[in-house]
């Protein structure tokens, strides 16, 4: 069992005071401030994770010679709050003396945080009665958000290292976007500075440094955009604030030029095309090649520019091209050759681009063409290369599979040499694959099947290779069967403090998965104290388990299908709560999880121990021990039984000892105990000894100490001390 701390309880009556004995003032940076009992003391921080603090200073208003006790000093409420810089409590302030404090503001979020700041102590003048005051506590810090509207747009969020772009714009004209600044904090923060970058751009607008934005308000700052060029432009606009810096990157381009793009038949007449428009270039028989002349304008009002004349794609090359870059005049204009010469069949695309813009190649290559296509419940559905294949969606542990086909719809045959499946796992397989390699004639198909079986929730994906051709495989792992419904066994209801009950857990239906968990244990006092030794046997308020595939009984540490727990002493409900997952993490828990609640009832309090500490010729003094689940106890009885022969002056006392244990079970010290209590009673023997006993002091004429407690809600068993 832990130590527990000793308190001596005191026969005095307790009066509250109209009035503190104390000046109070409180400084934080240049402003002071003067508070009384229940005021209210604000810290502005500048910004979140930002530490900013105060003086309070204690005057006491004692006369000289008296002095005063400070017994406690107890914060409740945010946690962002310390006080720091006073003495170890209990400590003095003799008459006319004062202490200071600090007490800091450390925000953890932009919320406006309050706390509320309590002192209790005892005047020398009148050391039976106990007082207090309370300060409130208030701490603020500003948030800043940022966005930005473009030219024309709508306002987009903007993070930090995020980019404003701007859309294209003529050269020498300028464009303007608006980059918002919105404090989304509880208190008022600052810039330090706002500054751009790149020589387009340029600030409208911007504040000047050290302004301050208020909570819940924005600022809004002009960037403008004059390019000087065609080509893209870059810069930054870089906000400082008092806990970091924040960047943003500008991007626009100019534009100036107009191009006209023309192909050019073999007959000499030309037909416009657009910039992403699909050019469908001449069929063509593989290893033949076929040529077509692309003829480009310049139908703007400026010079413009061509870096680039370029094209991808298997079997297409661009020839005949001007060297480059070439600056075109107005109504000037040059010509190239796209050729395409195929080395397999099939259909064929590419991209050609010139300068900045793009353009869609397309093309059939004459002979063998194979097509693919997968079939589900007989619904076929055709993939081209580096297309997908997609699964129904399959609970885990289960698995589906579709029909490949492989057909030849060209015009000569053509030959599969290799099947594949390349992946990271083993969820996608092959079966029932024809002999390798098999030729097929056109108008011939042969197939194959592929399986699905998913091992985890979610996406899976794979590769299939048919020669050089390539197909993702996608699949997702659906929820397996949901989890059966589970019971508690064991202990119910209500329970007795301090007992150690036993619980077990047990599904309905045996489930065909492996299964983990964590039982999680919560306690809701009644008592306004978390008492800690309310927890798992084995230590802490979780404890995990299993239930292996095909069975209903959960196990907990050394294979036990049972867990037993620590009741505690304070009066309140301890509530279970399961979580269940899959091995491989899928998450089984319902959405209400049903829990076992069990009680411990706010009852009349219980002695444990009772002995004798100390004794001398006229006095006794006892040591007790106990617990009271309200933790409340109100008097104390002792019962004193003389020796035969003797008498005692008092052998019944009565003590009103509620404001005693109300101020122990208000403690900080008592929280780690729940309602134990260890009380140290002093008790004066009155009284004289007969002539005629051997006996040598008064305090051998106790035969025994009879010792019992109560609380509003009844009274213990008697603890009873022999001493002779």
């Amino acid at each position: 069992m832990r130590t527990l701390a000793l308190f001596t309880l005191a026969a005095s009556a307790l009066f509250g005071q109209a009035t503190i004995p104390f000046n109070l003032r409180f400084q934080q940076g240049q402003n002071l401030t003067v508070l009384a009992d229940g005021g209210t003391a604000s810290l502005p921080a500048d910004a979140v994770g930002q530490q900013t603090s105060g003086t309070l200073n204690l005057t006491y208003r004692g006369n000289p010679g008296t002095n005063v006790t400070i017994s406690t000093i107890d914060i409740t409420g945010s946690q962002d709050f310390a006080i720091s810089g006073l003495s170890e409590t209990p400590f003095q302030i003799l008459g006319g003396n004062s202490v200071n404090a600090s007490i800091r503001y450390l925000p953890t979020s932009a919320n406006r945080a309050t706390a509320r700041l309590v002192i209790t102590y005892r005047e020398s003048a009148t050391p039976n009665v106990t007082g207090s005051f309370s300060l409130n506590l208030i701490g603020v810090a500003p948030d800043f958000a940022f966005s930005y509207t473009p030219p024309g747009g709508n306002t987009q969020p903007l993070l930090n290292g995020g980019t404003i772009s701007f859309p294209q714009t003529v050269v020498d004209t300028t464009a303007n976007a608006t980059l918002t600044i919105t404090n989304r904090g509880s208190g008022n923060g600052t810039l330090s500075s706002i500054a751009s970058s790149g020589a387009a751009f340029q600030l409208v607008g911007a504040p000047l440094p050290g302004t301050t934005v208020e909570a819940g308000r924005e600022l809004r700052v002009g960037v403008a955009f004059t390019p000087k060029q065609v080509e893209p432009s870059t810069g930054s606009v870089t906000v400082e604030l008092p806990d970091r810096r924040v960047s943003f990157n500008l991007q626009g381009s100019g534009t100036s030029a107009q191009f006209t793009y023309e192909l050019v038949s073999e007959n000499g007449s030309a037909t416009v095309f657009q910039p992403d428009q699909i050019l469908t270039l001449p069929d063509t028989v593989v290893n033949e090649r076929s040529t077509v002349v692309i003829r480009v304008r310049n139908s703007g009002t400026a010079d413009g520019r061509i870096a680039v004349v370029a094209a991808t794609g298997t079997g297409i090359s661009v020839a005949d091209v001007p060297p480059l870059p070439i600056v075109l005049a107005p109504g000037n204009r040059f010509s190239f050759t796209v050729s395409f010469a195929p080395t397999a069949a099939g259909r064929v695309t590419g991209r050609l681009r010139i300068g900045t813009d793009q353009f869609d190649l397309t093309s059939n290559a004459l002979g063998p063409v194979l097509s693919y296509a997968y079939i589900v419940s007989g619904v076929s559905t055709a993939v081209t290369n580096n297309g997908s294949v997609n699964f129904v969606s399959t609970p885990v542990g289960e698995g589906t599979s579709v029909q490949f086909q492989i057909s030849n719809t060209g015009t000569a045959p053509g030959n599969v040499t290799a099947i594949s499946i390349t992946s990271a796992n083993a969820v996608f397989e092959i079966s029932s694959l024809p002999r390798l390699p098999v030729t097929l004639d056109p108008g011939q198909a042969t197939t194959f099947n592929i399986r699905f079986s998913p091992t985890a929730l979610g996406s899976a994906s794979a590769t299939l290779r048919v020669d050089s051709q390539t197909f993702t495989l996608n699949g997702t792992g659906a929820n397996p069967a949901p989890l059966p419904s589970y019971r508690f066994e064991g202990a119910t209801g209500v329970q007795d403090a301090l007992t150690q009950p036993a619980i077990s857990l047990t599904l309905a239906n045996a489930y065909p998965l492996a299964l983990s968990g964590t039982l999680t244990l919560t306690f809701n006092s009644e008592g306004f104290s978390n008492d800690p030794s309310v927890q798992f046997a084995t230590g802490g308020r979780t404890i995990n388990f299993t239930i292996p595939a095909n069975q209903t009984r959960a196990l907990f540490a050394n294979n036990s299908n049972t867990i037993r727990l620590q009741t505690g002493t304070v009066a309140g409900t301890i509530t279970l709560t399961p979580s269940f997952a899959t091995d491989g993490g899928i998450n089984l828990t319902p959405t209400r999880p049903d829990s076992l609640s069990l009680t411990v009832a706010a009852a009349a309090p219980r002695l444990l121990t009772a002995a004798v500490s100390a004794r001398t010729a006229t006095s006794i003094t006892l040591l007790v021990t106990g617990y009271a689940t309200n933790r409340s106890v109100t008097t104390l009885d002792i019962q004193l039984t003389p020796v035969s022969g003797e008498s005692l002056s008092a052998t019944t006392f009565t003590l009103n000892v509620e404001s005693a244990f109300l101020a122990w079970y208000q403690s900080t010290a008592s929280q780690q105990f729940g309602s134990l209590f260890t009380a140290t009673l002093p008790l004066t023997i009155g009284g004289e000894l007969s002539t005629n006993t051997s006996l040598t002091q008064l305090s051998d004429a106790v035969q025994s100490i009879s010792v019992t407690i109560s609380n509003r809600v009844g009274r213990s068993a008697a603890q009873t001390v022999t001493l002779r």
